[in-house]
């Protein structure tokens, strides 16, 4: 019947071993509780990232996007120009269409750059999700393990109460 007793001693939580500035034992160990919301703000931050990844990715979807057009009128305009019979106008438009293609690579290879990078953090975000539900089931686990132990404590209590009055 001891072992119960000293199971529950073990899981049975004390007033102080608690330090009031972060919940952490006086030992240092972070209590499950601590531990399961820095888990959680360590998932948020990670959604966060991510987050701000994608918003930076669809900005530049939008300037390739934009670039693109303006390379289109640079074009319409260089072909009117030289139906003008305005050679000089229409090898400056194509001189600015060309340094906008320049342009629109740095984008594309910019963007494809944080999708990549979005990818990878998404597949982060994942493992890191699945490890604190693991963590969560771990800590369920133990907490029942505790009021088991509990309850066996005071049933065994209970009965040597019992044995003592008879």
């Amino acid at each position: 019947m001891r072992i119960f007793t000293k199971i529950a001693a073990l899981f049975r939580p004390k007033s102080s071993r608690r330090k009031h500035d972060g919940g952490t034992s006086s030992s240092g160990q972070l209590t499950l509780n601590d531990a399961r919301g820095k888990q959680q703000a360590a998932v948020q931050k990670m959604r966060r990232g991510v987050a701000d990844v994608s918003v930076s990715r669809q900005r530049l979807d939008m300037q390739a996007e934009d670039l693109q057009n303006a390379m289109e009128k640079l074009a319409q305009q260089a072909e009117k120009s030289r139906s003008e019979g305005d050679e000089t106008a229409a090898q400056s438009a194509m001189n600015r269409h060309l340094i906008m293609g320049g342009q629109l690579a740095d984008l594309v290879s910019q963007r494809d750059a944080l999708a990549e990078q979005e990818a990878m953090l998404i597949s982060a975000l994942t493992q890191l999700q699945a490890r604190v539900s693991g963590f969560n089931v771990t800590v369920e686990t133990l907490t029942a393990t505790q009021k088991a132990a509990s309850a066996n404590q005071a049933i065994a209590q209970a009965l040597e109460d019992f044995d003592g009055e008879h």
